[in-house]
């Protein structure tokens, strides 16, 4: 067996190393070869351990990196792609953008050509017409003559309007001027025909007819033309109200207007019976159609109408001294007056004493006065009469 403490051989059994005098503890047979080449092995393993340790914590910081760089790289890669999309649609989006403003700049021009247009006038001055605007209708029909000065069409359309608010003059040129342009519009002619009928110019009418350029052309003067309605009673200044009728072919529809306005069959009046012309300055203006909704041209009438106040009532018997009962009797030629009176001398108002009949003189001086009130409320000058009265 060996030492524990100088590694020396002693005899088995020894209590005592008898070389370096230490107790002896019985152990296995010791190496220190192997021992140190254990102990190698052991701070080996350790050292070992470690550089695996770091090893491992070297590939793990080494793998994080890779992630931490594997993750940036795929940032920057989304980040790219994103640029790039976002790139793609800020293009697209301007071209979406600039496409919408070129259609929206077309479509402005377009509108601002359109109702500066020939056409668009046009179309203004027939909507105006329906709805009986005729000198509006003028002054848009003009303006569409401005951007096309050669339109028959126009000239037409302003040469009815001008027959209409019975501008003859007017209406006249206008329409040979289109005429001029186009000798064989049927609508000049018609137009022509109803402005002389209107105007009652048969001569004009006849030579219109005379040199009328084919057979088409002569056909409408075989046409009946529409004409103007007439009033029984005339224009003029008149004492009383008047009841106008108004007289127009058999097939024909009048419409009529009392304040001066150009009757349609929008804003006019129907006429079914006599128009009562009153107090006042009256414009009747009347126009025809015919069953195939063709006008004729305007009539018109002025009237003014004065009430006179009326004339002194007659009284019987007159002033003077009576001794005996005697009744007095009054007497108005005008038809539907009453009649106010007092005894007292005051001017006889509507809520004096009314006049009914036969009415006795009171005793004693007495001042009878009268006055006739008309239909219309105008009164007489006051009647007065000295009445005296001694039983």
């Amino acid at each position: 067996m060996k030492c524990s403490n100088c590694g020396k051989e002693i005899r088995v059994g020894s209590v005592y190393c008898e070389y370096c005098g230490k107790e002896a503890m019985i152990v296995s047979d010791y190496n220190v070869l192997e021992d140190e080449v254990l102990h190698s092995l052991l701070e080996d393993d350790d050292a070992f351990a470690k550089r695996q340790a770091a090893l491992k914590r070297k590939q793990e910081e080494m793998e994080k990196q890779n992630a931490i760089n594997e993750s940036e790289e795929n940032d920057d890669v989304k980040k790219t792609g994103n640029a790039f999309l976002d790139n793609i649609w800020n293009i697209k989006k301007n071209r979406i953008i600039f496409i919408i403003s070129c259609v929206v700049l077309v479509l402005f021009i377009a509108a601002i050509l359109f109702f500066t247009s020939f056409r668009f006038k046009m179309i203004q001055g027939s909507s105006l017409d329906s709805k009986a605007k005729y000198e509006e209708a003028i002054e848009v029909y003009k303006e569409a003559l401005d951007k096309r000065k050669d339109s028959v069409e126009a000239r037409v359309a302003l040469g009815k309007d001008y027959i209409i608010t019975e501008q003859y003059d007017k209406a006249e040129e206008i329409l040979l001027e289109a005429l001029s342009l186009d000798k064989e519009s049927v609508d000049v002619y018609k137009a022509l025909i109803v402005l002389y009928t209107a105007s009652n110019d048969t001569e004009k009418l006849l030579d219109l007819e005379n040199n009328a350029p084919n057979s088409t052309i002569k056909k409408l003067f075989e046409t009946t033309v529409v004409t103007a309605p007439k009033a029984s009673v005339k224009g003029g200044k008149y004492k009383e109200d008047q009841e106008v009728k108004l007289i127009c072919d058999n097939d024909s529809t009048i419409y009529y207007s009392t304040d001066g306005t150009t009757p349609d069959k929008v804003s006019g009046k129907l006429y079914t019976e006599p128009i009562k012309i009153e107090s006042g300055d009256t414009t009747l203006k009347a126009i025809c159609y015919n069953k195939d909704a063709e006008k004729s041209a305007v009539m018109t009438e002025k009237y003014q109408i004065n009430y006179e106040a009326p004339d002194y009532p007659t009284v019987s018997p007159g002033s003077g001294h009576y001794d005996s009962p005697t009744s007095v009797r009054i007497s108005s030629d005008v038809e539907g007056a009453k009649i106010f009176y007092t005894w007292d001398g005051s001017i006889p108002t509507a809520s004096s004493e009314m006049y009914y009949g036969p009415i006795d003189i009171p005793e004693g001086n007495n001042v009878l006065s009268v006055v006739v009130v008309d239909k219309h409320g105008m009164t007489s000058n006051v009647f007065r009469a000295n009445y005296e009265y001694t039983p």
